[in-house]
């Protein structure tokens, strides 16, 4: 007799179990949908922004070629200065987007926006000469909307978590930086006869147009300048890195 409500008492004990076991299968395929949501909707404002700064950057360029200086291309407003870098990145990690193994790389790109981005609409924002158009107000209202947007967008990449933390994190933005320093001052030397182009203000044809630096480059020459100017940006950015990361610990 005693057998049947010990087998009664198991069979009760492993219904349970089995129970527990898909209720905890269901919690987590709902939580690797919810997972999967907010990454589709994170690509997808990432890649908005992109868009959105592709198309500002068309009308730009049309406006400064046509209107501005009526039909002759002025090279030093080529886009490929810092704060251009948004506008290829963003569309660098819509292409990627759909590829698997690439959330490392995607990352990177999402901590160099935060990053660089911040730092270089703050400091385009302070210093604001380039983004003044006399007489043109849509160009200029156009020159600070861009800045802000890059604001906008490394406190969106900073308030969800999107970007790498700690030394780690802005270390594997260097290379990053590299390549696309090197890529600035190529530009600045195959263009260099088309006019004064100098893309992340590191032409090697004469000193940098940015205070404090063209003072330096007056002591150290140009060459030792711009490595001075390349450092400080990073030096910059790390500062800001650190930055973030803390607000992003503390909400």
């Amino acid at each position: 007799m005693p057998i049947f409500p010990v087998s009664n008492k198991k069979s009760v004990t492993i219904f349970q179990i089995k129970k527990v076991n898909r209720r905890s299968e269901n919690l987590k395929a709902l939580s690797l949908k919810k997972v999967v949501s907010i990454k589709k909707d994170t690509d997808k404002k990432i890649i908005i922004f992109g868009i959105v700064l592709l198309l500002m950057e068309i009308w730009k360029q049309l406006m400064i070629w046509k209107v501005e200086f009526g039909g002759r291309y002025e090279i030093w407003y080529f886009p490929f200065q810092l704060c251009s870098m948004p506008m290829y990145l963003c569309l660098m990690y819509a292409a990627l987007a759909g590829l698997k193994s690439t959330e490392r790389i995607r990352a990177v790109i999402l901590t160099f926006i935060r990053d660089y981005g911040l730092l270089g609409g703050i400091m385009a924002l302070i210093v604001h000469d380039g983004l003044i158009h006399p007489g043109y107000a849509a160009l200029t209202a156009h020159g600070f909307i861009w800045h802000v947007l890059m604001l906008v967008l490394s406190l969106y990449i900073t308030f969800n978590g999107l970007a790498l933390p700690g030394i780690s994190g802005f270390v594997s933005t260097l290379p990053l930086f590299l390549i696309l320093s090197s890529m600035a001052e190529i530009i600045n030397v195959i263009f260099h006869e088309l006019g004064d182009c100098d893309m992340f203000y590191i032409s090697p044809y004469h000193n940098s147009s940015q205070i404090v630096f063209r003072d330096i480059d007056a002591i150290t020459g140009r060459p030792l300048g711009i490595i001075i100017y390349l450092i400080s940006m990073c030096i910059g950015a790390l500062a800001i890195h650190f930055i973030l990361d803390t607000i992003y610990k503390k909400i």
